[in-house]
């Protein structure tokens, strides 16, 4: 304290390393890839745009491929 420093325990200080290694630790049990629950959120967010998509107050009907190549999310590849 001479020198108007603050001092903070070291638990406190480590808190923030736990909390992600257990995320991490959490992420590793399921099997999850890196991006993958990116995707999925992406995915759900563009499914359900399309799916609310009106013209002129009629909903936009598009054919199952073209809906295809505009839900699908990015693959890891994409995101590195």
């Amino acid at each position: 304290e001479a020198n108007n420093g603050l001092i903070v325990p070291d638990l406190i200080l480590n808190a923030g390393g736990v909390t992600v290694s257990y995320f991490e630790w959490l992420k590793n049990l399921s099997n999850v890839r890196f991006g993958r629950l990116t995707r999925k959120w992406e995915e759900s967010k563009q499914r359900l745009l399309l799916e609310s998509s009106t013209y002129d107050g009629v909903a936009i009907k598009l054919d199952e491929q073209l809906s295809k190549k505009i839900i699908k999310g990015p693959t890891e590849l994409d995101i590195v």
